[in-house]
């Protein structure tokens, strides 16, 4: 089911919309849903969220043939404490 959407919008502009739409042989309802319906369908998807570990999984060396994200973790945890023992 539809839902009513109900917007403000001064005279001289709903005349100039009411105008337009009369032009495309349409009423103000039918353009004004058509607007809404050609931004909705051009507007950029949204990027689905990829975590972090994710996108390390196969950019890092780890010395295994294969691994889950806990053991790519894991992995880079100790590489980095161990970087960080010996700078200390």
């Amino acid at each position: 089911m539809s839902s009513v959407l109900t917007i403000r919008i001064a005279p001289q502009k709903l005349a100039k919309l009411d105008r337009r739409a009369a032009e495309l042989g349409q009423n103000r309802s039918s353009y004004v849903r058509r607007l809404v319906e050609q931004d909705l369908e051009s507007a950029p998807k949204p990027r689905k969220h990829v975590f972090a570990s994710e996108d390390l999984a196969g950019c890092v060396k780890t010395g295994i043939k294969s691994g889950d994200n806990a053991t790519v973790r894991k992995i880079i945890r100790q590489r980095l404490l161990t970087r960080y023992a010996k700078n200390r």
